[in-house]
């Protein structure tokens, strides 16, 4: 703010609710107003940032456009998830790493750790220890189910990458102590894409929850991201976790 004058205000999700939707122009409203008393002698940009994944709805574009026409000697921004994109373009890597985390690399997936894979599962397991384990029937996925679904293209790539550990992932729970663990998860995964799959999510978010209750939220390390990417593979390919072709795509 000191520096290059430009205050970043951000706003969060309003899940289309026309209440929600009246709150957010209001507090854009009071948030610039109060920014510009007590920083006019600093603000030179107010940038409007939000994660709303539809997009900022039409009555707070047009709230931002008002606040601009009266405001001419302030410049106005958006920023939404493209902005954010592109924000964290222009950084370098050091930058990228030290704000969401290193990233697995192609080194990373062709070394899965066992130990990594064993502890994920566990833990998904500790999640519904208290539940008795429902038998589901697993089939293979046609090839095609990553375009059925619509899936963009950065979890198409992490799935098709996750995919040469799906073997190891199936290997370690065919060997695994527990003859039911292998049903158990795919049970455990059915219900939750099918919660997810209920709020009418679209299919990015569904696999962004899907990993959340793989690895918890927040960064995560290489090692951690190859497993959870296996395991995501495997039950992708073998369990009913989005739809099949043949029962259509999500949306």
């Amino acid at each position: 703010m000191r520096s290059t004058g430009s205050l970043y205000q951000c706003y969060g999700a309003v899940n289309g609710d026309k209440g929600k939707v009246t709150y957010l122009i209001e507090k854009m409203e009071a948030d610039f107003a109060k920014a510009k008393t007590q920083l006019s002698y600093t603000m030179k940009e107010w940038h409007m940032v939000h994660n709303l994944v539809d997009g900022l709805p039409v009555d707070a574009l047009e709230t931002l456009e008002k606040l601009e026409k009266e405001n001419p000697e302030i410049t106005f921004h958006l920023v939404g998830l493209e902005g954010f994109e592109q924000l964290i373009h222009n950084l370098d890597k050091d930058q990228v790493e030290e704000l969401l985390g290193p990233a697995a690399t192609n080194q990373d997936a062709q070394n899965l750790q066992v130990a990594e894979l064993q502890d994920l599962i566990n833990g998904v397991v500790a999640l519904n220890e208290s539940d008795e384990p429902k038998m589901t029937n697993i089939t293979p996925v046609p090839v095609d189910k990553l375009d059925a679904n619509v899936l963009p293209k950065h979890w198409k790539d992490l799935i098709s990458s996750g995919w040469q550990n799906a073997h190891i992932v199936a290997s370690y729970l065919d060997q695994h102590h527990d003859p039911l663990i292998g049903e158990e998860i795919a049970e455990m995964f059915n219900t939750r894409y099918k919660y997810l799959r209920r709020q009418d999510l679209p299919p990015d978010s569904i696999m962004n929850g899907l990993y959340e209750f793989v690895t918890g939220v927040g960064s995560v390390a290489p090692a951690r991201q190859v497993a959870a990417q296996a395991l995501l593979a495997h039950l992708f390919e073998s369990c009913d976790i989005f739809e099949n072709v043949t029962a259509g795509a999500t949306s």
